[in-house]
């Protein structure tokens, strides 16, 4: 008798440990978890060909994954988990540069402005619902144009 309420109550255990894991309350809301750079269309607009690094730096801010073998290359990572259990969405914006100036420009942002407040902010979180990087296969900008007018 000993031997057969410890077999049930080992079994007891072992279902309530894994309902836990399962069981969701209805209703819950689940935070959207969001890491990296945010890159927008708006920051990309600023990009021109032929910017230095100090100029890009101060448009994208600082590459958060600085490449210690290459510093002319500088990737920009995003994600985005929808949930706690949700798929992580994966983005990717990279800069290229040559002699200090920027010659190319690569990758995923998302439309519009960068979010603030108040209704822009609402307007983000549309569009991250709706989960719409823009995808680029080459978004270099075009070259910035000589102090003298010409090109």
């Amino acid at each position: 008798m000993k031997l057969a309420s410890r077999v049930f109550l080992a079994v007891i255990v072992a279902t309530s440990l894994t309902a836990c894991s399962s069981f969701r309350f209805p209703g819950v809301y689940k935070v959207g978890i969001q890491q990296g750079h945010i890159i927008t269309e708006e920051m990309v607009s600023q990009l021109k060909l032929g910017m230095s690094k100090r100029q890009v730096r101060f448009v994208l801010g600082n590459s958060l994954v600085p490449d210690t073998f290459n510093d002319d290359r500088w990737d920009y990572p995003y994600s985005v988990r929808r949930g706690s259990q949700g798929e992580i969405t994966q983005y990717l914006y990279t800069v290229y540069f040559e002699n200090d100036k920027l010659v190319k420009t690569e990758g995923d942002y998302l439309p519009g402005k960068a979010p603030l407040s108040g209704e822009k902010s609402r307007r983000y979180l549309e569009d991250m619902n709706r989960d719409v990087p823009v995808p680029t296969e080459d978004a270099t900008p075009r070259e910035v144009p000589l102090p003298d007018g010409n090109n």
